[in-house]
């Protein structure tokens, strides 16, 4: 499990009694509205004759439908907003974690996305914490690896959230958190959705 890995589910453990609590509020709000319109189809059925018995049962019926899609809606979108916010808590957590802890999860991102010679771009926010050390740090775990161990830390800083880009020969790699994270969001939202709802999720 990596430093992402673990700050999600740490970021889950603590969301799941607020998931508990959002999806409750939900259902409440979504059975007020079924019994709203319960009650009113019943004093629809009153007031029409008995001679138009069947339409007063079907209108009571799509009655119901609209109410019952109306409750899906509402659990869905308090799903969604707690998925929404599991991620940008996660992105939050890493963004404040100590320097020691949060430079290992960049080191181990170096050393799984890097060939060994491209030119590293941090981060405005991670000025103070990712150096010329962190760079040096790794050069040497390249080489230990056979790798060429050249990285070298661009002069400019990037308006990124955390993580990195890697620049060689004119070419790119985005290795930002915010890529990271967008990049998995379907996988991470499954897996959220699997973890904070069941299988009902």
């Amino acid at each position: 499990m990596n430093g992402i890995d673990r700050i999600s589910q740490r970021i889950l453990d603590d969301a799941q009694a607020k998931a508990a609590q959002i999806i409750e509020e939900a259902r409440q709000r979504a059975r007020s509205i079924k019994d709203k319109k319960t009650e009113e189809a019943e004093k629809n059925n009153q007031k029409i004759h008995k001679n138009n018995k069947a339409k007063a049962q079907e209108r009571r019926q799509r009655m119901l439908g609209a109410a019952e899609l109306e409750m899906r809606k509402e659990v869905l979108a308090s799903k969604q907003q707690m998925i929404d916010e599991v991620m940008e808590k996660t992105k939050e957590a890493i963004m404040d974690m100590p320097r020691g802890e949060y430079g290992k999860i960049v080191s181990n991102m170096l050393l799984e996305s890097a060939q060994g010679h491209e030119e590293v771009i941090f981060s405005v926010s991670d000025e103070g914490r990712l150096d010329q050390s962190l760079i040096d740090e790794v050069n040497k775990m390249l080489k230990g690896q056979g790798k060429r161990g050249e990285l070298k830390l661009a002069p400019e800083r990037g308006e990124f959230d955390g993580g990195f880009i890697l620049r060689s020969g004119g070419m790119e790699i985005n290795n930002t958190f915010g890529a990271i994270l967008r990049m998995n969001r379907n996988h991470l939202e499954a897996r959220l959705a699997e973890i904070l709802f069941g299988k009902e999720g």
